[in-house]
């Protein structure tokens, strides 16, 4: 490898660690913190009978939507089997994971940026702020939902997963960490990357205030993940062994 390869690959491996932890680090503010209840809120069943309203909901649906295709239609291009043999026909194995994690982190920071509320609009709403008990289940369950995420993410090899390591190997002239792994994994990884979709719909449905926008949102990324991952009950199991296995471990070095 080049000495400029080799600049590019580390630089292009460390952005995509950055934004890519960043970015979820974002998600989680964005999806998990608890919704402002305000009077001035419309309900669901109302807004049909105001047309400036229905309008202005209308208007900002769109925008909501045009950045969520903005996210999806990459996210899952780059994931195509096209764009995999485009990288390694032209020698750039190495750089398809770390470009695939730049460009969803990166459009996905664009979403949330530019992601626009339905105004005063909601379906459901609760107010946390006023009832404690409430908070803390509202806290806890998300709180549980990501350390499960991150867990996940931990177990299938984070570093793996971002590309760094495919960067690591190319520069020290060792083979693609896949085929390092178990069957099992590389197994797992044919048909999922991302760990608990499950956690993540938790995550997605468990909101105190349910905006029009939010439900779209919702709606779309539910039927997305459930389209595109289909875990078995092979996977299930490969999940408890490693997670077994990381018990172990870790007891071994807390006796040491």
């Amino acid at each position: 490898m080049s000495a400029v390869r080799k600049v590019f690959s580390f630089s292009l491996a460390t952005a995509s660690c950055v934004v890519t932890t960043f970015a979820v680090y974002k998600l989680a503010l964005f999806l998990s913190t608890p919704g402002e209840v305000r009077v001035e809120k419309v309900w669901f069943y109302n807004f049909l009978d105001n047309a400036s309203l229905m309008h202005e909901i209308l208007s900002t649906l769109v925008v909501d939507l045009l950045l969520l295709c903005l996210f999806i239609l990459p996210h899952s291009l780059l994931k195509t089997e096209a764009v995999k043999g485009f990288f390694h026909r032209k020698g750039f194995a190495s750089w398809e994971r770390c470009t695939y994690c730049l460009v969803s982190s990166s459009t996905l920071l664009l979403l949330m940026k530019y992601w626009v509320s339905a105004p005063g609009l909601i379906i459901w709403r609760l107010d946390v702020a006023k009832q404690d008990k409430l908070w803390w289940l509202f806290v806890l369950v998300h709180a549980f939902a990501w350390t499960v995420i991150y867990g996940g993410s931990l177990i299938m090899d984070l570093l793996e997963i971002l590309g760094a390591k495919q960067v690591h190997h190319e520069a020290n002239h060792l083979a693609p960490p896949l085929l390092y792994k178990a069957t099992e994994l590389r197994r797992l990884y044919g048909h999922v990357r991302h760990p608990s979709f499950i956690c993540i719909t938790v995550i997605l449905w468990t909101v105190n205030i349910l905006t029009l926008d939010r439900f779209v949102l919702n709606v779309l990324l539910t039927v997305y993940m459930y389209l595109a991952w289909n875990p078995d009950s092979q996977d299930l199991q490969y999940h408890r062994s490693q997670l077994s296995r990381k018990k172990y471990e870790l007891s071994l070095r807390i006796q040491e």
